[in-house]
């Protein structure tokens, strides 16, 4: 090993904004960044699946061989009802600081996202302290650390519930989340600099989620385009975006300052932040007017899916009395006659059901042999079922325009290979973002569908863009004038190399040049 290595990430912080405030003097830490370091502008699954976008940077594997696309509640081949990706169908040892504790790096590991506890590990790991909406729990190792950091610095303060959603949409509400985004900030920088003053790590690797929370939350404050945005807000509910960036950029430079000469760095921002422009949310009605699912978007449904998140916002000691009341035999039967299950795939009538899949639409076949209820025949039936679908998405209309509203329709197939993962949805639909807010489309197969993107308790203004930005500082690097470009794939690589540790056979990207 040549070098220690340290790795910041900041999840889902627009990378267009931290140039723009580096340049203004807002963020003056990332101001010497960008002029010491080497930039890469970063290919990212944006445009396919937008969810397996830290599974890729943390694995270096592709989109089209995880199956790991919507944490939350996605399809599994061979189950009907979409669920949670357990905390078992994380393969630990693809984690890159795995890879580097097997080899005899010692290694500090916090925050990083989607991630659990790898076991027998060559030094620490914080899981799940403050991040943005977290999946599995907070938790340690070794397990008395757990207790440590709460005596010390407690709950992050900017993540009290499982999500940044709860802030009740008023403007209390919102003061109180950006105060504690503020002080979460600051709070894991002081975490950050105790655990890495610790050790002479060979690795350590962190993460800063407040800017995830404070783009979904804050981007009508700080956009004047933004349909939501408020002219009368007050001026710290509009500033409040590039108030946690500058805490971030604080926090960042706190960490370079107790870096040793020996120390290289890498700050990368995971995705970008800018308008909620939707699209998705019109899919499932769009094919129960075509004929194809069950899963519309009537009243019953919206109703369902609203009583479902707020569900899933409620401690986790009362999944288990919630669940079987929301997925009761006798309920089923009710929204399956109402034409709106909420997992159309639970019946063998459904030809093509819609698929979360973030900022894109997804759709999976009801396919015979693969799902349990499957109704379409493999082969030319479904090479025909894909086409119509195909040509159908690509005539909805945006009414206000007239302007198509899908920018692309493409099979897993054509994006992936024929090897892809088998849980990877079937079709993938690209939406417009040059046409504002979508939440109607018109067709003369469908006629005139209004779904709004926002619903009671997820009131996000802000969603993801496909920036992905990587600096690179390492000693005796010269900064690089010239527009040098990867892909996240690349960032796992990068690490394991400056470490000189061997590449695992798994990764499908490369270690980046750090020559000018």
């Amino acid at each position: 090993m040549t070098r220690h290595v340290v790795v910041i990430g900041i999840d889902a912080a627009e990378a267009s904004l931290i140039e723009q405030w580096a340049a203004d003097g807002t963020l003056p830490n990332f101001a010497k960044i960008e002029s010491s370091g080497c930039k890469y502008w970063l290919r990212n699954p944006m445009r396919t699946l937008p969810g397996t976008i830290w599974p890729e940077i943390t694995s270096g594997q592709s989109a089209g061989k995880l199956p790991l696309y919507f944490h939350p509640r996605q399809l599994h081949t061979g189950e009907a009802r979409r669920r949670p990706v357990t905390a078992n169908e994380l393969n630990t040892e693809h984690f890159y600081w795995t890879v580097a504790a097997r080899s005899g790096c010692k290694v500090a590991v916090i925050d990083q996202v989607q991630t659990v506890l790898a076991p027998t590990f060559n030094g620490i790991q914080v899981v799940e302290w403050g991040l943005h909406d977290p999946t599995y729990g907070f938790a340690t190792d070794p397990h008395s650390l757990g207790d440590e950091i709460r005596a010390r610095y407690g709950v992050h303060p900017g993540h009290p519930t499982r999500s940044c959603d709860a802030h009740g949409e008023t403007r209390d509400g919102y003061e109180q989340l950006l105060r504690n985004l503020i002080k979460g900030t600051v709070k894991k920088t002081e975490l950050l600099l105790d655990l890495i003053a610790r050790e002479s790590w060979d690795l350590f690797t962190c993460n800063f989620g407040e800017a995830h929370c404070a783009g979904h939350q804050f981007w009508h404050f700080h956009d004047p385009a933004s349909p939501a945005y408020d002219p009368d807000a007050p001026g710290a509910l509009k500033a409040g975006l590039r108030s946690v960036y500058k805490q971030i950029d604080s926090g960042v430079g706190a960490l370079l300052n107790a870096m040793s000469s020996d120390t290289a760095i890498l700050i990368f921002t995971s995705h970008g932040m800018g308008p909620y422009i939707g699209g998705p949310q019109m899919l499932p009605e769009v094919l129960a007017r075509l004929g194809l699912s069950s899963g519309g978007d009537s009243a019953f449904a919206r109703g369902m899916r609203w009583a479902k998140t707020k569900a899933l916002h409620m401690p986790k000691q009362l999944h288990p009395v919630l669940r079987p009341l929301l997925e009761a035999w006798p309920l089923k039967r009710i929204q399956e006659g109402a034409g709106s299950l909420l997992d159309p795939l639970e019946s063998p009538q459904t030809r093509a059901a819609s698929l979360i899949n973030n900022r894109c639409g997804a759709i999976r076949l009801n396919m015979k042999g693969r799902e349990p209820f499957g109704s379409v025949e493999p082969g030319p039936e479904a090479e025909r079922l894909v086409d119509m679908i195909r040509r159908e998405l690509l005539c909805l209309k945006d009414p206000r325009t007239n302007q198509p509203i899908v920018e692309e329709v493409v099979t897993a197939t054509e994006v992936f290979g024929r090897e892809h993962h088998e849980d990877t949805p079937d079709i993938i639909v690209v939406f417009r973002t040059d046409l504002g807010l979508l939440e109607e489309c018109v067709s003369d197969s469908v006629g005139l569908i209004r779904v709004a993107c926002n619903y009671r308790g997820y009131p996000r203004t802000g969603d993801h863009t496909g920036e992905s930005r990587l600096w690179i500082l390492a000693p005796g690097m010269t900064p690089a004038r010239s527009r040098k470009e990867g892909d996240v794939l690349d960032i796992a690589p990068t690490v394991l190399s400056l470490l000189n540790v061997p590449l695992p056979e798994w990764f499908e990207g490369r270690p980046l040049s750090l020559s000018s």
